[in-house]
């Protein structure tokens, strides 16, 4: 979606963006694990959109990566299967299933595959869509997975919204994709059908959530976001909800239409 000349406009607006604002933007260790086969241009742009995450996130939402993480780049998908073997103790038919994914975020490692995807611009969305699941274990102490629709499309939505910071796509831009996309067919998912990892297997899935977590951000802003996932600390997802948005989550889910 994007032009060659516009992603490396975005990588150096991401290497400015980070290089300019240099807080303490994580006190963990960060190791990123480069595979031989990943191009240089791809690496630099791949860093400089993890650092661009990390400076986001500690001056939106004052939210430093506490948390020891792993990162690999994985330069096809013989090499990304390989890595989900290894990294996660997957076996042969299970890496062989989530292999079909671009990235994947488990615990404290995330894997992502810089050659599995048309357009390096897909490439750093899913990268950031990836991180922004470090920081939603983080903060609700692992307890951001029951509702399935809002850590996706929350992911989503931020990833899209650090990447038109940096002057990549809009999120309006975004949205329109996701809209035109659910429009095409009849009936879409609905979002109380989209709670656990099975139900997000179907199609339109995450454009639906994105949809859906857009409306809250209209609602609320995008620091709502973030408190739904410090309230799962203490509380359950209907009372983290209707803390973080003044709504019902099972009434949000109910009347929720994209279009």
């Amino acid at each position: 979606m994007q032009t060659k000349a516009s992603v490396l406009i975005l990588a150096a607006c991401l290497f400015l963006f980070n290089f300019c604002h240099s807080p303490a933007a994580f006190a963990a260790r960060v190791d990123v694990v480069v595979d031989h086969g990943v191009e240089k241009k791809a690496e630099t742009q791949a860093r400089a959109t993890i650092n661009g995450v990390f400076d986001f996130f500690h001056r939106t939402y004052g939210i430093a990566m506490q948390r020891d993480i792993r990162i690999k780049l994985s330069c096809d998908k013989f090499n990304y299967k390989k890595a989900i073997k290894d990294w996660y103790g997957a076996s042969e038919a299970q890496a062989s299933f989530l292999s079909h994914s671009s990235g994947l975020a488990k615990g404290g490692t995330l894997i992502v595959d810089l050659g599995g995807t048309k357009g390096n611009y897909l490439q750093l969305f899913i990268l950031c869509h990836e991180m922004v699941h470090f920081y939603q274990g983080q903060e609700s102490n692992d307890k951001h997975g029951p509702v399935r629709w809002m850590s996706e499309g929350v992911a989503n939505v931020i990833a899209a919204h650090i990447m038109e910071t940096a002057g990549g796509q809009s999120s309006g831009t975004w949205k329109k994709y996701w809209l035109e996309r659910v429009k095409s067919v009849p009936n879409f998912p609905r979002l109380e059908n989209l709670r656990s990892p099975n139900q997000m297997m179907v199609p339109l899935s995450y454009d639906t959530a994105s949809l859906a977590v857009l409306t809250l951000v209209e609602w609320r802003g995008y620091p709502a976001l973030f408190a739904y996932f410090r309230n799962l600390k203490n509380t359950d997802s209907e009372n983290a909800f209707y803390q973080a948005f003044g709504a019902k989550l099972s009434d949000f889910e109910k009347s929720f239409r994209p279009y």
